[in-house]
């Protein structure tokens, strides 16, 4: 029997997913959707107009979160099984895009600094992402497939 999608797969059931979220400062925002079993979200916004978007369906996925500075902005994918996304987002300006499918993937992220822009896709199983920005401005794309 085919299936239409991954979140098909689910059958649209929850149990046991988490999310704590900590605010502090002016006008942070977070979005939060997940779906399947035992996925688990983290998020620290300190500053002002920080925003997080997250994403994860399937099983044992985990986001961990922190924004501090101001205008910070992710937004975070993972369906699949155990993945795991560590972003840290600390001074102005940063944007993340990650996006991850399969099964035990990670991405572990670190922007200090102002202006960094990272773009993560990874589509298959164990794949796995580190990157660290320092100082103004730099820009990075990663695409990993198997």
């Amino acid at each position: 029997m085919p299936i239409g999608s991954e979140l098909d797969l689910y059958g649209g059931y929850s149990a046991a997913n988490l999310a704590v979220i900590l605010q502090e400062g002016n006008f942070n925002h977070a979005s939060i959707d997940q779906s399947g079993a035992v996925n688990y979200i983290s998020s620290l916004q300190s500053g002002h107009g920080n925003v997080l978007y997250a994403t994860q369906a399937g099983e044992a996925n985990s986001t961990l979160s922190k924004q501090e500075g101001e205008s910070n902005i992710a937004a975070l994918v993972q369906i699949g099984y155990e993945n795991m996304v560590l972003l840290e987002q600390v001074g102005y300006g940063h944007r993340a895009g990650i996006r991850q499918y399969g099964i035990n993937n990670s991405a572990n992220v670190q922007q200090i600094g102002v202006y960094h822009q990272i773009t993560i896709n990874q589509r298959g199983n164990g794949l796995h992402t580190s990157v660290t920005q320092t100082g103004v401005s730099m820009n990075t794309t990663i695409n990993q497939y198997d």
